[in-house]
């Protein structure tokens, strides 16, 4: 009887454990500082923002007016800049393996660039729409405006996998903008100002941050749209976020708020 109530309290430690580990991980929530800020082209309708060796990359959108560019920060004078045919509406960037990769909207087509030139290199085939794009060192991941992202393989691009983003439980809409940082995705939430972080691994997300009023009044016109756009300089720490038509380009730093 001894050996069977062992057993049973074994199981019941066991299943215990496998109940926590599921449990929903606790969210973050973190105030926002401006440490810097640069100018942004407010011609610019952002639609995604990469980072890498000190040059920024942009996609903007909108049909006849699409594009992909590179600056520096302390310059919103293009360096190189490549316009997309009129008949596409540019979505979400990244850098993978020394290779851009852009989204397009509606078109299910993507483009490959060299990054050094613009110079497109190659396409491929999404399914559905394209929003926001980032990877994680081996895969592209995408959003399409749902609760769901799609790791796709960078050769075939065919869907490794697919991961439902959830907060408490139910799922998160309108994922757009993607960004990876330190081992987190980080999405921002179409027509809101809030950037949520997600575990890449269960979808659940375990951070978030109300960026309310980082681009003032002032700054503001008719024109001015939504927040939309991150990049991440990995060598610097330093995180870069912006919107649809902007005027400024900011540097942000995240501190977890305390509740008493």
């Amino acid at each position: 009887m001894m050996k069977a109530k062992y057993r049973g309290f074994s199981l019941l430690v066991y299943l215990f454990t496998c109940a926590t580990s599921f449990a929903a991980q606790p969210v973050i929530e973190y105030q926002y500082q401006i440490v810097e800020q640069f100018q942004h082209d407010p011609q610019l309708f952002t639609q995604g923002l990469e980072f890498h060796d000190g040059i920024l990359y942009e996609s903007a959108g909108q049909r006849g007016a699409s594009q992909l560019l590179s600056r520096t920060l302390d310059n919103p004078t293009p360096l190189q800049q490549h316009s997309l045919d009129k008949r596409y509406f540019a979505e979400g960037i990244t850098l993978l393996k020394q290779q851009l990769y852009q989204l397009t909207w509606q078109a299910q087509q993507g483009f490959i660039y060299n990054p050094s030139t613009l110079e497109q290199t190659a396409q491929f085939t999404i399914t559905g729409e394209g929003w926001g794009l980032t990877n994680n060192g081996e895969a592209l991941i995408m959003s399409n405006g749902s609760s769901q992202l799609q790791f796709i393989d960078p050769v075939s691009f065919k869907t490794l996998r697919t991961l439902t983003v959830t907060f408490e439980n139910n799922p998160v809409e309108k994922l757009n903008e993607l960004e990876w940082v330190n081992g987190l995705i980080y999405a921002n939430i179409w027509q809101s100002q809030w950037i949520i972080m997600i575990d890449p691994d269960n979808g659940q997300v375990v951070g978030k941050v109300f960026l309310k009023d980082i681009l003032p009044k002032h700054q503001r016109n008719p024109k001015t749209d939504v927040l939309n756009g991150i990049a991440y300089d990995r060598a610097k720490q330093r995180l870069l976020v912006t919107g649809k038509y902007w005027p400024t380009l900011f540097h942000i730093s995240l501190t977890p708020i305390t509740k008493d």
